[in-house]
């Protein structure tokens, strides 16, 4: 289950990047029923370290699997195997210190859903969501702030958001609140880092996962 969304700029093999700080205002996006986007050519202008804000998250940052005491991390549903898995880091939430952050990936109702979520420390977290993406799939990965602590996206919690390209190994996502830096996810995974665009509609990234239901993440 997709959106329909417009390609801008055709990352192709690459990753579409649909989402900004904050429910926002529609922006344009295309994708088949089947989930897969038309192919084009990867875009190769990646804005700057300085263009996100200054200093990125360095490419080989730790990663802690349980992301801490106060973490959890659910992943349900099927579809085709193998399934690979997300690592996700992230810096600079300063401004969001103390309050929970949620991860959820999802590629269609019925195959893998992760769920996970933390407690920003020290403008900081760290996740790993096991087997959690369809081989050779487009997968969608939101982040948002829950302010009000109901499992569930609402309109003025601060989200961010993207679709993958083609995932075929595990992938890193390294965040800040100006875009994610990517890196593995295999040889058709666009890599480096982008800006958050804008989201297309409030609370949607690519309707591949419905943010305003609650998805509860058990501890």
């Amino acid at each position: 289950m997709t959106s329909s969304l417009s390609w801008a700029g055709g990352f192709a093999l690459g990753f579409v990047l649909l989402a900004t700080t904050g429910c926002g205002d529609a922006g344009s996006a295309a994708t088949g029923d089947s989930g897969a986007r038309d192919a084009g050519t990867a875009d190769s202008d990646e804005p700057d370290a300085d263009a996100m804000g200054g200093d990125t998250p360095d490419a080989g940052a730790d990663v802690d699997a349980g992301g801490g005491s106060n973490s959890c991390v659910s992943v349900t549903g099927g579809g085709p195997e193998p399934w690979l898995d997300l690592q996700i880091v992230g810096r600079q939430f300063d401004a969001y210190e103390g309050r929970r952050i949620r991860v959820v990936v999802a590629s269609q109702v019925g195959w893998r859903l992760g769920v996970a979520e933390v407690a920003i420390a020290s403008g900081a977290f760290a996740l790993t969501i096991p087997a959690t993406f369809i081989y050779g799939g487009y997968t969608e990965i939101s982040l948002y702030v829950d302010d009000d602590s109901d499992d569930a996206c609402d309109v003025g919690e601060p989200l961010w958001g993207f679709v993958t390209g083609i995932v075929q190994e595990t992938l890193l996502v390294e965040a800040t609140p100006d875009g994610p830096c990517l890196s593995g996810g295999g040889p058709s995974m666009a890599k480096g880092c982008r800006l958050w665009p804008t989201p297309v509609g409030p609370c949607t990234i690519n309707a591949q996962a419905d943010l305003a239901m609650r998805l509860p993440c058990p501890g």
